[in-house]
């Protein structure tokens, strides 16, 4: 018992905790993404008001450079003069409406620097490049845009904007602007200015964010070459930036960079919820631990509380067996030596004689249940005749029935001398009868049939009662399950007798069962009896 207890607290105990720590490296595992994605949209806020600077100054240089822009006229002179005076300006050229490059022009008259120009150039003039082109939308009526001029028959939507592209040492940019007569007048910038300029906005100070540990902030260019950085991490060669984001136009081909050391927040934060998760299942585990311990000690104390009142009982049972025993065989001889014609004292004899045997059986029940229990029940088989001695339990019962008016008959023959424990065979077949002297009391007859063949032994005992539902046929060999308890019944019992019973017949190699019957209780004993020859 103790074995299969600790077996099903152990599954009780075992299989929670293996769900909650399923659950625990699920939950985990979520909770340290969640801290990981947390951290990078912290890096990436950082990021973005770095990029947020840029965006505020590339917005100022192209204020500067419209208005510059503005002020050019379309004469070499003009122009190479405002080169001259703008630092962001490192090449003036004109369009003309057609799309033909007005200035500078190949064949003529050109500085050093123009011839240089073109020659960096050179791509963008070729056939079926309009970088300078506006987006157009067909329409049939005249309407005007953003930043657009109007026109009978097309929109324009584009007035000025950037254009990069690769020469030499990497990325160039172009900002052109469109005047009302159609002309473009655009400029070559100096990247080095503007290169000073974007290095001048970084690092962005911004003390409300939340602190980060120490990292490095890398501005590379198209080739993920270095153009500038901060921090006072430094990366390995292969590392990753744990966030990336590209710088606005015209500087879309670079990209800011941030690189953190292994270990920082997101770890720790993740770190942290592991332990916290961890914690908890540790406390809810030893929780559970210590309700099996707790229930195994209450069940050992009950057990063994159980045990001590089962033993006071046995000890009783043995000291009550002995003097009973004695008060019977007593009762049994003086009831053998009152006279005939004295009724009365036989009445009260023969009572005392009766009531001393339903304690015998009472009494024997306990000790036998007892011992069923313990496993310590065993058969005593000697020779004997099964009908002598259904006779003689019969015959204990007759005064009890008479005065009931239940007839009592006998069918069938079991002579043959057979291997039987004795006293095993009364007690089952006294269970079986007293329980249509205590519960059949409405019933006229008993009738008890015997059949013995080869090696086995049938007895049916039968009663005209109330009967037994079908529903009820194993329940009542069930230990201490009668079909009432109500105290009003007025039917004593301890509800062992057939659960004893049965177990007694399976001793001797056979079964007791409830026989259906249209009226009545019908039970058929079976028995394993050898014949033993003489």
């Amino acid at each position: 018992m103790k074995k299969r207890l600790i077996l099903i607290l152990g599954v009780m105990v075992l299989l929670p905790m293996a769900v909650l720590i399923g659950f625990g490296v699920v939950v985990a595992r979520q909770e340290k993404e969640r801290a990981q994605t947390r951290y990078e949209q912290i890096l990436s806020g950082r990021l973005a008001d770095i990029n947020s600077g840029i965006a505020k100054l590339v917005q100022a240089r192209e204020r500067e450079l419209l208005q510059a822009l503005a002020l050019t006229s379309h004469s070499p002179e003009a122009i190479r003069a405002q080169v001259r005076t703008q630092r962001l300006l490192r090449q003036l050229f004109v369009i003309g409406p057609s799309g033909d490059l007005i200035h500078p022009k190949e064949g003529g008259i050109l500085t050093e620097e123009e011839r240089a120009f073109l020659e960096r150039t050179a791509s963008l003039w070729k056939d079926g490049e309009s970088f300078w082109k506006p987006a157009e939308t067909n329409s049939k009526s005249p309407s005007k845009g953003k930043r657009g001029r109007r026109s009978n028959n097309v929109r324009l939507t584009q007035s000025y904007g950037w254009h990069t592209w690769f020469w030499g040492e990497g990325l160039r940019l172009i900002f052109w602007v469109r005047q009302e007569d159609g002309h473009i007048i655009g400029a070559e910038v100096e990247r080095a200015a503007m290169m000073a300029d974007i290095v001048g906005q970084l690092p962005v100070a911004d003390s409300s964010r939340t602190p980060l540990p120490e990292g490095r902030i890398v501005l590379v260019d198209a080739q993920t070459r270095p153009l500038y950085q901060w921090g006072a991490y430094s990366p390995a060669k292969q590392a990753q930036s744990v966030v990336a984001q590209h710088l606005p136009n015209p500087f879309c081909a670079w990209t800011l960079q941030y690189f953190v050391p292994s270990g920082s927040i997101a770890d720790g934060l993740g770190r942290s919820a592991i332990f916290n998760i961890i914690s908890g299942l540790t406390v809810l585990c030893i929780a559970l631990v210590a309700m099996a311990i707790y229930f195994y000690r209450e069940h050992s104390r009950d057990m063994h509380e159980a045990s001590r009142r089962v033993s006071f009982v046995n000890q009783v049972s043995h000291e009550l067996k002995t003097p009973l025993t004695n008060i019977r065989m007593y009762a049994e001889l003086l009831e053998k030596r009152i006279p005939d014609d004295d009724t009365r004292t036989h009445s009260y004899v023969g009572i005392l004689v009766s009531e001393t045997q339903r304690l015998t059986r009472l009494i024997t029940n306990v000790l036998t249940f007892a011992s069923h229990r313990r496993g310590k029940l065993r058969l005593h088989t000697q020779p004997a005749h099964i009908a002598a001695v259904v006779d003689a339990v019969i015959a204990s019962f007759n005064p009890a029935f008479e005065a009931m008016g239940i007839a009592v008959s006998v069918e069938g023959s079991a002579d043959r001398c057979v291997a039987l424990d004795v006293d095993a065979l009364e007690q089952i077949l006294g269970n079986l009868i007293n329980n249509v002297e205590k519960y059949a009391t409405n019933a006229t007859a008993l009738h008890v049939r015997m059949q013995q063949d080869v090696d086995t032994t049938t007895i049916t005992v039968s009663d005209d009662g109330g009967g037994i539902p079908d529903a009820q046929s194993e329940t009542i060999f069930t230990p201490f399950v009668r079909l009432s308890n109500k105290l009003t019944d007025g039917v004593s019992g301890t509800g062992i007798g057939l659960s004893i019973a049965r177990q007694l017949a399976c001793l001797h190699g056979g079964n007791l069962i409830l026989v259906s019957t249209e009226s009545g209780a019908t039970f058929e004993l079976t028995l394993n009896t050898p014949e033993l020859k003489p």
